[in-house]
């Protein structure tokens, strides 16, 4: 039989990625809900504790007391007494001189120097130390003080860096200006110079003291000591907060986040600062629950505790930031009394197997000895370990049993209904499922970080028509959704969305703001003319200028510079960022691509060859050399890579479709049908790869299964005449 073989393999498309004061920044336009500017000053926390000595007293010793301190025989507490210490064959040797600590290793250049340390970080479970470094910089050591132990230990000792990397204690990765200062100190200005890449990083009080979370209280102070009558002026935190406006505002530090203006001005919301990280896999688990160093605000918010309105001082006393209660006493605050019952958590009373928060709130352990758990408050899933590879609670415990007896147990003793969570959706979608994605996107109830995170994945892998559905949610009520559906747009030149965007180009949230005006370069050169544009245009280059001594600042300066068409700039940018970062492969990625289209072949294999050397595990680079052999002709390389592709993590629908397209293009029938079939292991609704699957089985004469599949075609596309048509033309040769 001789049938039509219509698909064909896709091109290289475009993978983008998502100081002193700078001129032109200006507040966030104010909404309902934010805080007007005032002429206040910082004063202090001697001033504050005039009036509140209980409140200061909680505080005094507390982790944000101690968040960073003069190093000083009342602050150290490492043993600086001629201590030598040796981790991943780098060698510390800690000492005093002339009253002051100091500590003798290997620096950026592999040699060793010795180094004075001038501020304390953090108290417990671990202290680290901060050391001057020339242009205003300074750097925070890999050994730390176990204060636990008593003895010194690698923060990092799972890695074994090089000198040269950025993970370097002595490089980016490691500079108090950009990695710390901003959350362990009040008032902090970076005053980063780009030109000369110093720093001239200043700060009202050391530590986070009141006015960190307070915000600046002089106005109020003087309220008080002048005796004056009236409403006193309002301070940034109080005590009459609704849950979520608290939440909002210890987000500032308690999440993982990337900060978009120079400096926190206690006006507007979080996202008017800081763009939040996505639940996407390289950070937390498939199903959300933690994995790397997220911090709390995006876990909690995952949470039905948040939806039904507990905040962080229902459980933490916001001064000392110690528990309210210990331990099963804590949830019971608002928990009934049969959940600390057997019956409920079957495990023996009084043990640690039956606290709540062995259960509900597991943890990690990060910077090599400080365990923090999971925020997300969520209900063991043992049946999703068995079915995707997620972490449980009770196999975290019973290592020794499999995951299908913790979810054979969980069956048992409370049934097969599960509470209805986003999980369940996210996790279909992220293999495959478009629908389960959209009706996760679509639902008001789930969290907006949740929604916004599917946002992220559908757009992936979404066709042309997939793309425009997802323009509605340009006006949902959440910004972070809002400001994601732009991302994912920024990449589909084939969804024009140009009008639709420029209208949140006076968006009430800044970071909705500046994503919309990146949209627009490039897209729309009238746009240019329009105030609203400008203004935005404004705020989003103030943010690309502060991250510009990130790699990833860099990068985004780079897609920036190629939006406008300045892809000169774009390629010093991105060469820039590995330069940085020499692992920042989102740019060697980028840059690769870059130069293809500039005619550089050669340099773009050799970039993205360099990528599957140094993460030798990453589907993204084998499919694009794949794709990048294919355009060149070379169907052997093509097929190579592409295979590759199919058999690396993370799982990409379309190296499965380009894969056995190729295949089925070079007659390779039943390797294609394998192909397809284990992409359906996969993305089990993928339509296009059904399809190819479906023309690889009529061309190996298996109509039978053709017809199968064909029929699951039409389930998928009721309206598609084609299939309807194939499926006609099948029946009649059966």
């Amino acid at each position: 039989m001789n049938w039509k073989i219509t698909p064909v393999i896709l091109g290289i498309t475009l993978l983008l990625a998502c100081s002193k004061k700078e001129e032109g920044y200006q507040p966030s336009t104010p909404s309902a809900s934010t805080t007007l500017p005032t002429q206040s000053t910082f004063v202090g926390a001697e001033t504050c504790k005039t009036c509140h000595a209980k409140e200061y007293a909680a505080w005094e010793g507390s982790h944000h007391d101690e968040a960073m301190k003069a190093a000083d025989s009342t602050t150290v507490k490492g043993d600086f007494n001629n201590v030598s210490f040796v981790s991943n064959d780098v060698k510390y040797f800690f000492f005093k001189k002339d009253g002051k600590y100091w500590v003798n290793t290997q620096d950026g250049d592999g040699q060793y120097k010795d180094f004075m340390i001038e501020y304390t970080f953090g108290v417990t479970p671990l202290q680290q130390y901060l050391i001057p470094f020339p242009k205003g910089s300074y750097q925070t050591l890999h050994a730390a003080w176990d204060d636990q132990k008593s003895q010194w230990f690698n923060v990092q000792s799972h890695l074994k860096i090089d000198t040269t990397e950025w993970l370097h204690w002595s490089r980016g990765a490691a500079r108090w200006n950009t990695m710390c200062a901003d959350c362990h100190s009040t008032n902090l200005h970076k005053n980063y110079n780009p030109t000369d890449e110093s720093y001239h990083t200043t700060f009202s009080e050391i530590n986070v003291a009141c006015e960190s979370c307070h915000g600046p209280a002089s106005e109020h102070a003087s309220f008080y000591q002048n005796g004056k009558q009236g409403k006193a002026p309002e301070l940034y935190m109080k005590s009459d907060m609704s849950s979520h406006e608290l939440v909002d505002k210890c987000a500032r530090c308690h999440s993982r986040r990337g900060q978009i203006t120079p400096y926190f001005d206690y006006t507007g919301s979080f996202l008017d600062h800081y763009r939040p990280a996505l639940l996407t896999s390289d950070l937390y688990e498939l199903d959300g629950q933690i994995k790397d160093e997220v911090y709390v605000y995006n876990s909690f918010t995952q949470s039905k505790m948040y939806h039904n309105n507990v905040s962080c001082k229902d459980c933490h006393d916001v001064h000392s930031l110690k528990l309210k209660r210990q331990g099963n006493a804590l949830c019971l605050q608002c928990h009934e009394p049969k959940y600390n019952e057997v019956s409920h958590h079957k495990h023996k009373m009084n043990t640690d197997a039956s606290l709540c928060i062995n259960c509900h709130m597991t943890g990690k352990t990060y910077m090599g000895n400080d365990f923090r758990r999971d925020h997300s408050f969520r209900v063991p899933r043992p049946d999703q370990t068995v079915k995707y590879g997620t972490p449980n609670a009770c196999n975290g415990c019973h290592a020794d049993k499999s995951a299908k007896w913790a979810s054979d147990f969980i069956t048992k003793e409370y049934g097969t209904n599960r509470p209805d969570h986003f999980s369940d959706l996210f996790l279909e979608g992220y293999h495959g499922d478009q629908d389960k994605l959209m009706t996760l996107i679509m639902g008001s109830k789930y969290p907006d970080i949740a929604r916004a995170t599917a946002v992220n994945y559908y757009g992936r892998n979404a066709t042309t028509e997939e793309m425009r559905k997802i323009t509605q949610f340009l006006h949902d009520s959440s910004a972070i959704v809002r400001e994601e559906v732009i991302n994912v747009l920024s990449n589909r030149p084939d969804v024009d969305s140009r009008d639709l965007v420029a209208g949140l180009l006076n968006d009430s949230i800044r970071l909705v703001r500046i994503s919309a005006a990146q949209y627009m370069v490039g897209i729309d050169p009238q746009a240019r003319n329009i105030p609203a544009y400008q203004n935005a245009m404004r705020e989003n280059l103030t943010s690309l200028k502060l991250q510009s001594d990130f790699a990833s600042g860099q990068h985004a300066l780079a897609i920036y510079y190629e939006r406008q068409g300045d892809v000169q700039a774009a390629i010093a940018a991105y060469r820039k960022a590995i330069a940085i970062d020499n692992y920042y492969n989102q740019a060697r990625m980028n840059l690769a691509l870059t130069l293809y289209n500039q005619g550089k072949a050669e340099e773009a294999i050799a970039l993205y060859k360099k990528v599957t050397t140094q993460e030798p595990d990453y589907s993204y680079s084998y499919y694009m050399l794949g794709l990048l052999y294919n355009e060149q002709g070379d169907a052997v390389s093509a097929m190579k890579y592409l295979k590759l592709a199919t058999e690396k993590q993370p799982a990409n629908p379309r190296a499965f479709y380009n894969y056995a397209t190729l295949l089925l293009q070079h007659q390779q029938f039943e390797e294609a049908i394998s192909v397809a079939q284990k992409g359906e292991l996969y993305f089990d609704a993928f339509e296009d790869l059904l399809y190819v699957k479906m023309l690889a089985q009529m061309q190996n004469g298996d109509v039978t299964s053709a017809v199968s599949t064909c029929q699951v075609l039409i389930q998928m596309s009721p309206n598609n005449q084609q299939y309807q048509q194939i499926f006609s033309q099948l029946k009649s040769k059966l």
